[in-house]
Formats: structure tokens, sequence, C-alpha cells
């Protein structure tokens, strides 16, 4: 059985500290499929163990078990109202900069995952392990039972509140 875990930024970094995987190792553990999820902000400092922005990734290089993606917690219509607010003459609104999940991540992700079907632990992080993770966490569960007859099962993320605009874009991808 495929296990599934849900982490915080947080709780990511501790686990790789903890069992000793780096840029220069993971490609060996070939069992591991790693999804790690960064805003497209920085946070405050790249050092700090919360900080998950692109400059403060785990994983710097790219690997086959490993995907890097970069996206933040929005919808569609809060990038919207963020994109009024700028035309309408009031400051730039934070949210116009944001950057919104896509079909075009949504495709590098069914990519990974068909490269990686002999791995029997992923591990899915955002900032929280809530809303993004969650939504990825879900879906790459049924992408494993329904499209490949892999059970799986999400070991962690019982906080999980899936972004239901990230989950939208992915059963697109998933239900063609």
């Amino acid at each position: 059985m495929v296990e599934i875990h849900t982490l915080s930024v947080a709780d990511f970094k501790h686990t790789m500290r903890n069992n000793d995987l780096y840029d220069s190792n993971i490609e060996q553990r070939t069992d591991i499929a790693v999804i790690s999820i960064g805003n497209s902000f920085e946070d405050t400092d790249p050092d700090d163990i919360f900080s998950n922005g692109p400059s403060s990734r785990w994983f710097r290089y790219q690997h086959k078990n490993v995907l890097n993606l970069t996206f933040d917690d929005i919808t569609v219509s809060e990038k919207v109202a963020g994109a009024e607010k700028t035309l309408s003459g009031e400051s730039a609104a934070l949210e116009s900069e944001y950057v919104l999940f896509d079909d075009e991540m949504a495709r590098h992700l069914v990519n990974f995952v068909e490269e990686n079907l002999t791995a029997r632990i992923w591990i899915v992080h955002c900032s929280a392990g809530i809303s993004r993770s969650g939504a990825v966490s879900k879906w790459l569960k049924d992408q494993l039972e329904l499209r490949y007859g892999i059970e799986a099962k999400n070991v962690d993320g019982r906080y999980a509140v899936p972004n239901a605009y990230v989950l939208r874009v992915l059963d697109k991808i998933l239900y063609q």
C-alpha cells in the first residue's frame, strides 16, 4: 500500500533532516516521491524552518522523484479581485501578484506521478499542510487508485481542507 503524507513546511523540513534526505542522495531513494509546494513570494527569513518561499526550498535542484511547484493558496476570484483593485487605481494589491495554480502545473504533476509509480511513500507539503497540499494529496490518492489501481492511503492530513480551486483543476485532468 502507498502512503501519502501531507505535511506543513516545518514538519517537512524536520522529516527531511531526520531521515537524512538531501539533494545529494534523494534520487537513491526510489521508494520516495516528494511534491514540494512553495509560495511565489519570499517569507521573512529564508533560513527560518517555517519559511516556504522559492529560496527556502529544501531541494534546490530538480530530481526524478522531487517536484517543486510554486503557486499560492488563492482561487480565480481572489486573483480577479486583486487585479480589479489594481485597475481601479487603488494601490496594487498583493493578490494581483499571487501565482494561481493552472493546467500546465497540473500536467507537470500528472507526468511526475506517472514517472514515480513505483514510489511507496509520497510526501506532499505546503506552508501549513492544509489547503494546497491537502488538495494535491486527495487528488494523488484518487489518481493512484482510479487511474493505476494502486491502493493508497492518506496517512497524515487529518486537518486538511483542500483548496477547492486546485482540486477542481486537478480533477479536470484526472477525469479527462
